[in-house]
């Protein structure tokens, strides 16, 4: 016997569809995604260019496929690989045997800061994985105040910052794009 299908039924059966519709889809990161994040990001941020946070996300082709958790692990990759380019970059620097002495002591320092920006990311990514986000805040937080106390020492030193000025900026926009997600992810602030 054909059974009558009740009003309730048929509003559960929707109601069901367009949960796991909002879910699949608040989990999958698309070109919106991102580029709500960056706009986001960027609004507060008057040094990182939107573009710039697009193309550095987008760089990793998983992006395209992760959520909004993917992309925070993203952009603490695309932050320890930049940690550990900085200081060969540097060594390349001293090796070219025109570095003034007071300069090699800063270079020699920014690549023990950096190293130590590494640590503090490897920490991040593991407090934010156990979803410890306050403290993946701190640890990222951190390595930019690693990052900054390179730059101080040739501020004190009065030697000029310019063969890291570019390295520096760069490292500067990709941390405050993963402070920027965890933010968001921390407030709950999910953006689709």
């Amino acid at each position: 016997m054909n059974q009558p299908i009740s009003l309730f039924s048929i509003f559960s059966t929707i109601l069901q569809f367009f949960l796991v519709l909002n879910f699949y889809g608040g989990l999958i990161a698309n070109g919106d995604l991102i580029d709500n994040l960056c706009k986001s990001i960027s609004s507060h941020n008057p040094q990182l260019h939107y573009e710039f946070c697009v193309s550095s996300l987008e760089a990793n082709p998983l992006s395209k496929s992760s959520d909004i958790f993917g992309l925070v692990v993203i952009s603490m990759e695309l932050c320890k690989n930049n940690a550990t380019y900085i200081p060969t970059y540097i060594d390349s620097i001293l090796k070219d045997g025109k570095v003034e002495p007071e300069a090699r002591v800063c270079l020699g320092n920014c690549i023990k800061f950096y190293s130590m920006a590494l640590d503090d990311f490897e920490e991040g990514m593991k407090a934010f994985k156990d979803k410890d986000y306050e403290s993946a805040l701190r640890q990222v937080g951190n390595a930019d105040i690693d990052r900054d106390t390179c730059k101080d020492g040739f501020i004190e030193a009065g030697i000029d910052f310019n063969p890291l000025k570019k390295q520096d900026n760069d490292f500067t926009k990709l941390i405050s794009i993963s402070l920027g997600i965890i933010v968001r992810i921390q407030g709950k602030v999910i953006l689709r």
